[in-house]
């Protein structure tokens, strides 16, 4: 029961505290909740094992993300440590044009952050339309899609925080 009036009693203080809670206050202070790790305003998580090219893609739209394509070196020297030094899938790909890389969220037209192992990308045997983090010095090299690999999740943080049922009691997945 103590515990029940702890989380009412927080509850009400929160509520009433006069947060702003407006949308653009949530993205920009959004949750990840575990296991997902919060980094630059989106949430990320590592397949739980490694995957086809096409089947990390759609994991990740499982989980409502979509696969990583780093947009700096920042972020993409986060996914590589993310991973701990593993092979990892950049969601990048030149399958529609050989030679012309697209990333996941780039718009048309739109310059495309690549960090590419010197000679590469060479389509190794006609068959390398897919970019992966590679090395030690978190470059990148192209590989046959099929090849598994682990890949990295990317979605926008929680826009709430507190979820009920349809009797007004809080959810297991409130973030309290």
């Amino acid at each position: 029961m103590s515990c029940f009036v702890y989380i009412f009693v927080s509850l009400a203080l929160f509520l009433s505290s006069g947060l702003n809670l407006s949308p653009s206050c949530n993205r920009r202070h959004g949750l990840c909740t575990a296991p997902w790790k919060k980094w630059g305003g989106s949430c990320y998580l590592i397949t739980q094992k490694p995957l086809t090219y096409d089947d990390a893609r759609e994991a990740c739209r499982r989980l409502g993300a979509k696969m990583a394509a780093p947009r700096s070196d920042q972020e993409n020297d986060f996914l590589a440590n993310l991973t701990q030094g593993s092979e990892i899938w950049v969601a990048c790909t030149d399958r529609r044009q050989e030679g012309e890389w697209e990333c996941e969220g780039s718009q048309d037209g739109e310059r495309i952050y690549t960090n590419w192992i010197d000679d590469q990308p060479d389509n190794g045997g006609g068959k390398e339309h897919c970019a992966a983090i590679w090395s030690p010095d978190n470059k990148w090299n192209d590989y046959r899609c099929k090849r598994d690999l682990l890949a990295v999740c990317k979605r926008q943080p929680r826009t709430h925080c507190f979820t009920t049922n349809s009797e007004g009691r809080l959810e297991a997945d409130s973030c309290l």
